[in-house]
Order: C-alpha cells, then sequence, then structure tokens
C-alpha cells in the first residue's frame, strides 16, 4: 500500500517528505492532534524552515484535511551533517481547551447546546454545527469561576448525552453518538496487524445513585423536590461497591433515573477498549478510517465478535510505512440511549467485560487442552 503524502500548509506553502507523522483525532476531544518531523533536507549554509508557533496551518492526507488549526510548537536541531524539525499542533478548538469563558452576564437560560456552542466558541472564530437531534433547551446554564470554554460546554454535552468532536476544518461538530458507519470490517487474519484489549473494572460500581433537588411547584412541593433519589444497577459485578453521584442540575425523578443509568452504562462501556493496527490510513473504499463510526469487529482470539465504536483514530507514517491505530469501544462507553437502541435492535450489544468473563464448560476444555485457537 503507498505511503499517504502528507502536506503542512502555511500561508499558501506546501511543506511535503514528512518521515514521522502522528496525526490524532478522538471523539471525546474537541481538538485533533499532530506531530510531523523531517530531517536530513537542508544542505551546508541554509537555514531552518521558517515554521514557528502561532502559524496558521493546514494538515493535509492528499487532498483531505485532517487538521486546520495553528501550531503550537516548533523545534529546529542540527548536528555533525544532520538537521531536523519537529513541528506540532492541534486544531483551532483547541483554544477552547486552553482558554477562559470570559462572558457577561455568563449565565443562559432556556439555551440549547448548539446555541450555547456557538456562543462559547464565536470568541476563537471557531464554528458549530449539530448533526441529529440535541434535546430540548437547558433550563438553565452559567460559567463556573475559572473554568475553560470547553469544561463550560462540556458540561452542557453531558446533560444531554451528546458529545463534541473536530469536524477536520477547524471547527467542532456535535454529534449523536455512532451515527456513522465504517465501509470496511477489522477481521483477524485479513486486515489486523496487531490487536489488543484492555479490561479494568476499578471505576465501576454495583449501583448508582443519583442525589439531586428539583425546583417546586404548584403540584409538587416538600420530599419529592428537596431530595430526589434515583438507582441504577451494574449486573456484571458480583460485589456490593456503591457510588453516589450529586445531581449537576435541578432533575425530577424521572430524570434523576436517567442520570443514574446514563452513569452504569457509560462506566461500563469505558471499562473494556480493543486497540486495532491497520496497514495505511484508508478503507477498502479509499476513504480514510472515519470516527465516530460503527465497525464489526471480529478478533476471535481477544473473544470480540460484534459491531463496536471507533472513538480514537490515530495515523501514523514511519519506518514501518503508513499505519492507522484504532481504538474501539462499545458506544454505551459514551452515551446510554445508543445502548438502548441496539438492544431493541437486539444486535451488537452487550457488555464486553461482561463477554470476556463468560466462558463454557466446552472452551475452557479446550483451552486446557491446548486447543482455542
Amino acid at each position: 500500500m503507498p505511503s499517504e503524502i502528507v502536506t503542512l500548509e502555511i500561508d499558501g506553502v506546501r511543506w511535503e517528505g514528512w518521515e514521522d507523522v502522528s496525526i490524532t483525532r478522538a471523539v471525546d476531544a474537541v481538538s485533533g492532534a499532530f506531530s510531523l518531523r523531517l530531517s536530513d533536507r537542508w544542505a551546508h549554509g541554509t537555514t531552518a524552515l521558517p515554521i514557528a508557533p502561532g502559524m496558521a496551518c493546514v494538515i493535509k492526507a492528499g487532498s483531505d484535511t485532517l487538521i486546520k488549526g495553528w501550531i503550537d510548537s516548533a523545534n529546529p536541531s542540527f548536528g555533525a551533517g544532520a538537521h531536523a524539525i519537529t513541528v506540532a499542533g492541534r486544531d483551532a478548538s483547541a483554544d477552547l481547551v486552553d482558554c477562559a469563558a470570559i462572558h457577561k452576564p455568563g449565565e443562559w437560560k432556556s439555551i440549547t447546546v448548539s446555541r450555547l456552542a456557538s456562543i462559547l466558541a464565536a470568541p476563537f472564530g471557531v464554528k458549530v454545527r449539530c448533526e441529529g437531534n440535541e434535546g430540548a433547551p437547558i433550563p438553565t446554564h452559567k460559567v463556573e469561576p475559572g473554568e475553560t470554554a470547553w469544561e463550560c460546554l462540556e458540561r452542557a454535552l453531558r446533560q444531554r448525552e451528546l458529545m463534541a468532536m473536530p469536524d477536520a476544518a477547524g471547527g467542532i461538530v456535535i454529534v449523536s453518538i455512532g451515527s456513522g458507519r465504517a465501509s470496511t470490517a477489522i477481521v483477524q487474519g485479513q486486515n489486523v496487524l496487531e490487536a489488543s484489549a484492555s479490561f479494568d473494572a476499578k471505576d465501576r460500581y454495583s449501583e448508582y445513585r443519583v442525589l439531586a433537588q428539583n425546583k417546586g411547584s404548584d403540584t409538587e412541593s416538600g420530599d419529592k423536590v428537596a431530595a430526589v433519589v434515583a438507582t441504577a444497577k451494574d449486573p456484571v459485578l458480583g460485589r456490593y461497591r456503591p457510588h453516589i453521584i450529586s445531581g449537576e442540575a435541578p432533575k425530577d425523578a424521572a430524570t434523576a433515573r436517567r442520570r443514574a443509568e446514563w452513569e452504569a452504562s457509560v462506566r461500563a462501556g469505558r471499562s473494556a477498549s480493543v486497540d486495532v493496527t491497520v496497514q495505511g490510513w484508508r478503507q477498502g473504499d479509499g476513504t480514510l478510517w472515519p470516527l465516530n463510526a460503527m465497525c464489526r469487529v471480529q478478533l476471535p482470539w481477544l473473544r470480540v465478535d460484534k459491531d463496536l465504536m471507533i472513538g480514537r483514530v490515530v495515523h501514523k507514517l514511519g519506518n514501518g510505512g503508513t499505519t492507522t491505530q484504532l481504538t474501539l469501544r462499545s458506544p454505551s462507553a459514551f452515551a446510554q440511549e445508543f445502548e438502548k437502541k441496539l438492544k431493541k435492535e437486539k444486535k451488537g450489544d452487550g457488555d464486553l467485560l461482561g463477554d470476556a468473563k463468560q466462558l463454557s464448560k466446552e472452551e475452557q476444555q479446550k483451552i486446557l487442552n491446548g486447543e482455542n485457537g
């Protein structure tokens, strides 16, 4: 498979020939990041490339834009007969992550998530778009002292079970989880260079209890609104491990229960992940491996055979050629609503950790006999 032609474009000038490339995008990170390295490109007496922090830049793979933002660092170096430069940067949306949210009055009533995102992103020149249903407006939302624009937005996204991810054009897109579909399956023995699974239950609990309050009304008052309690269970854990959550905003009983279920679902999903490395940056149809897309994963040795969501994509170029590292998880790692949809369809559902714990007597005997392959 031919290597990708990666270009760094600054002020209309395209720099190519990069020897080491890493470009990372993730569904739960509002900004993509890149690192490029080039060496032995300058003759004696010349100077390093005119690249400096703060410059606007565009990173492309062929004609596909992956990053549009700013250079964070440029590190030129030289030694006996060798010259090198390493350049790193992020999408323009990184300023939301780094910078304080400064707004007056800094509090909004009945505001949608997309409108809030546009307000918080506007000072940084970052565009926002929303794909799908963003849910009802948030009754009240305000900037907490000292928090960044992203922290303020992320609190609102969590209330509506949404995520914001980079759109490869310097902006952000608010999405429902798993709204895309990969055109190529990941299959052991076909297109997998290496794969590993991670199972970690230390942040997983047997019971999630949400404690919240709600505003009184003409029909509800007293204990009904002063102390709202909702509980959700995790059936996979076999021992008592309770966890208490204070509601981020006023909640009635139904909303508090939904919040508890969301917490149980998200933590169960995040307790397991699969990392896969494939050759090249593109799928079988020539498109780049997508973010936020469902993908069929068949890895018998890891006991994985189901639809998982691509939550992180790392494109690499180096001595080993071009590879893509994919991190896949159950979509319930990000939103409980999608888990309900999968269960309703009766496919692709299930708990990776729960699946890993299930082993029939026949399978156990095969492993003991050395027959498991």
